[in-house]
């Protein structure tokens, strides 16, 4: 679940990560294929996200894509993000579209 943020976190520095898109984690039924023929359990498919300012955590997931920890919905950014492990805290900030969201990564 996401969870709203007010955003002014009193001496806090962030980084700046431009989001590309938003993804939602689809589990498909026991069986499914792929146009290979081979098995798959879940897809991605693009979605959006209502406009507003999250406090999330984000976990490296497959590929260019990173888990928001505790939903089924996962971001890719537009430029190289790194090595997230385990959890990287920060805010999430959802704009018109996923291409004018931005997510501020806490600093330690």
């Amino acid at each position: 679940m996401l969870s709203f943020a007010s955003f002014r976190a009193v001496g806090q520095d962030y980084e700046e990560h431009d989001v590309d898109e938003f993804y939602k984690k689809i589990d498909l039924d026991y069986g499914t294929l792929d146009e290979s023929g081979q098995s798959i359990d879940f897809i991605f498919v693009k979605t959006e996200l209502e406009q507003g300012k999250y406090e999330i955590e984000i976990t490296d997931g497959p590929g260019d894509l990173y888990e928001i920890k505790g939903t089924d919905m996962f971001i890719k950014f537009r430029g190289y993000y790194g090595y997230a492990g385990y959890g990287e805290e920060g805010i999430l900030v959802v704009g018109t579209s996923a291409y004018s969201s931005t997510f501020y990564k806490k600093e330690d």
